[in-house]
């Protein structure tokens, strides 16, 4: 397969974080800062690619990640773990401790807007079976270094799963907002998961 251009990586980004919303080249154009054309154009792209689905609702063709796929999953993943890279670089090393004992961690909030003006850091952590303990004297030992306190958000694998099947507004825009530091290929599963029905 091709490699992407920067404007189809922004498009797969986009339709990964925000899974729960349908969109179409028109929408999806003023998300990525292109033309309605040029957007157009990308969606095309990726769907001949395999990356994207389309459906057509009236006049529209809505499009949706194509999960299912094993190559396409796993260029998600590499995406997700590109963006924590560049974009949340301290934040991997900083809770890399704590992605030992946990399935998913996703940093969020204020803390990645205007670090200096931030009150706390606030993270989704997505528990292994039975770590929560170990989790809480983690973040516990953390606080006492770090500058600001950590603001853990906490679930299981199972609460996050019911949480986006619901539509649950605080985890949707944890997702859309957050960079994700360990778990894109289980995060992934999740979404495929509530995706699919």
């Amino acid at each position: 397969m091709s490699s992407l251009t920067n404007k189809e990586t922004e498009i797969l980004l986009v339709l990964v974080k925000e899974f729960s919303v349908d969109y179409n080249p028109h929408t999806i154009s003023k998300m990525v800062k292109m033309s309605h054309a040029g957007a157009f154009k990308a969606m095309k792209e990726l769907e001949r690619k395999g990356f994207i689905r389309g459906k057509k609702i009236g006049r529209a063709n809505f499009y949706k990640l194509n999960l299912e796929d094993y190559y396409v999953f796993r260029t998600i993943e590499t995406l997700l773990i590109n963006e924590a890279r560049e974009k949340a670089q301290r934040w991997l090393f900083e809770f890399k401790e704590l992605a030992e004992h946990s399935e998913i961690l996703v940093i969020f909030g204020s803390t990645l807007k205007n670090a200096n003006a931030a009150k706390d850091i606030d993270i989704l952590i997505v528990l292994k079976n039975k770590e929560y303990d170990e989790v809480m004297r983690l973040i516990k030992e953390k606080n006492k270094i770090l500058l600001k306190p950590i603001h853990p958000v906490v679930q299981t694998p199972n609460d996050l799963e019911n949480n986006l099947k619901a539509k649950q507004e605080v985890v949707l825009d944890i997702l859309k907002t957050g960079y994700v530091l360990h778990g894109c290929d289980k995060l992934l599963e999740v979404v495929k998961n509530v995706s699919s029905r």
